[in-house]
């Protein structure tokens, strides 16, 4: 692995992490997680071709979010990881994912894979605790931040029998034991802007309809539901679309790199190469 700095065109800078040298897929990060979280994907899959994973923007190792942050400065900041390390194939992940099929709108990508993408499609992605989320990031109180996220975006947290107060303690022991969870603190401020983007924009499925090169659309099976109804909405207007649901995975499932969705973006990517 090496890690390097790509410029932004507005003068910040973004922290990559590259497996292998030379053109390969830019894997793009979801919200409050961090380029690390993806190392173990992103060395299964350089077993293949190169694969560059980067911390966008307000991630330790990168430029804060700037003043006006908008999806055009992740497709933008994209852009300029795809030129630095002169590829032309994208995976994202989650808002990564949203991210990665903005760029195929806009971008000479070539292939574009996502999992448990969230273009918040028709209103699906929850976003109703984003003013309890936010206040609680503004008061410095990360792990209560974390909770109110995880409880709000997920309905299989917010079903848990685990009081407020416990469930903040399991929290506070995975910031303290977990690579993931140490990284909150950085984070989640820039979760704040993103989650403010999706509630803001809820475009129709046709949108991505113009989208022209192969899209494979991924899910997990154990992930929350809304999950699999923007992916089955999002595949039905793309050209070139395949969607696939990954058995026994669920939204946290690139932390662990499971096989068979390995293998699936292996083989999808080097029909690409």
């Amino acid at each position: 692995m090496r890690q390097h700095t790509v410029e932004t065109a507005d003068g910040g800078h973004l922290r990559v992490f590259s497996f292998g040298d030379g053109p390969g897929v830019v894997l793009v990060c979801g919200t409050n997680t961090v380029a690390p979280t993806y190392f173990r994907t992103a060395r299964r899959l350089s077993k293949n071709l190169p694969v560059h994973v980067y911390d966008r923007r307000g991630r330790p190792g990168s430029s804060p979010q700037p003043h006006g942050y908008s999806m055009h400065t992740e497709v933008a900041d994209l852009a300029r990881v795809l030129d630095a390390t002169d590829s032309n194939m994208v995976f994202g992940h989650s808002f990564g994912g949203a991210v990665a099929l903005e760029a195929g709108l806009q971008l000479p990508v070539r292939r574009i894979a996502v999992y448990d993408a969230v273009p918040n499609i028709g209103g699906a992605v929850p976003t109703h605790f984003l003013p309890e989320f936010e206040s609680a990031v503004q008061r410095g109180d990360v792990h209560r931040a974390v909770s109110i996220l995880g409880k709000g975006i997920s309905a299989k947290l917010s079903k848990s029998p685990l009081p407020d107060p416990a469930f903040q303690a399991v929290v506070q022991a995975l910031a303290i034991a977990t690579r993931k969870g140490r990284a909150w603190k950085g984070t989640v401020h820039s979760a704040v802007n993103e989650l403010a983007f999706l509630d803001g924009n809820r475009p129709p499925a046709e949108r991505y309809a113009g989208i022209s090169v192969p899209v494979l659309v991924l899910y997990g099976s154990g992930s929350d539901e809304f999950y699999s109804v923007i992916a089955k909405a999002l595949s039905a207007q793309l050209l070139h679309g395949r969607c696939t649901a990954v058995a026994g995975a669920d939204h946290g499932a690139l932390d662990r790199a499971p096989g068979g969705l390995i293998s699936q973006l292996s083989d999808f990517f080097a029909d690409g190469s």
